[in-house]
């Protein structure tokens, strides 16, 4: 009878570990230090939780870096609409066997008085197509909460766009960041072995 009642315990605990976790912070950096610019991606400092791997943050051809203490810095955001070229980048990669829950996206940010005006968040979901919530240059919560940044199981990107300075020199930077969500197992090994648990228990208890 224990080792019946031991086996449903493993199957319910199995099951439970798909169904529900706690969401806490998958990546984060504060981004500090002299000039963080000059390493593109940069990556010091960063934290990541267990089971993904990360990119760095890094700027897309269409920016240069510019030296500022204690922030990612950029300028030549100096087009009048959105440059598909000209943004911060962000990949986050789950490891094999596990999957990304995405809760929201949270930043501070910082534009000098010729700095851009205009920003948008999009992601490889859609081919950046679309835009996800509504960043500023002090910052903002972008949340993740729809369908598509749920159950991720393969390499997603995430780019901030910025345009419309006054001049080419404007600058805009990222002070830090933290993607906040949750890392699980996926759903079919952890529920092929509850299943196997509560097979094993039936015929036990059947025999």
């Amino acid at each position: 009878m224990q080792r019946k009642s031991t086996l449903a315990v493993m199957a319910f605990s199995a099951v439970m570990a798909v169904s529900s976790s706690q969401a806490a912070e998958l990546w984060a950096n504060p981004i500090t230090g002299t000039n963080p610019n000059t390493a593109n991606p940069y990556t010091a400092g960063q934290t990541v939780i267990p089971n993904i791997t990360v990119s760095g943050i890094g700027r897309g051809a269409g920016i240069v870096g510019a030296n500022a203490g204690n922030r990612y810095n950029a300028e030549s955001w100096n087009t009048a609409t959105l440059d598909p070229t000209a943004y911060f980048t962000f990949t986050l990669t789950p490891s094999p066997g596990f999957t990304i829950n995405f809760e929201n996206f949270v930043y501070t940010g910082q534009a000098s008085g010729s700095g851009p005006t205009s920003f948008a968040f999009r992601s490889s979901v859609d081919s950046f197509a679309a835009n996800i919530g509504t960043p500023t240059a002090a910052g903002a919560t972008i949340v993740l909460g729809a369908p598509s940044y749920q159950g991720v199981s393969t390499p997603i990107e995430f780019r901030f766009y910025g345009w419309g300075t006054t001049q080419v020199g404007g600058t805009f930077s990222i002070n830090d960041f933290t993607f906040n969500g949750e890392v699980i197992p996926e759903p079919s090994g952890a529920l092929l072995g509850a299943l196997g648990l509560l097979g094993l228990l039936r015929r036990r208890r059947l025999g």
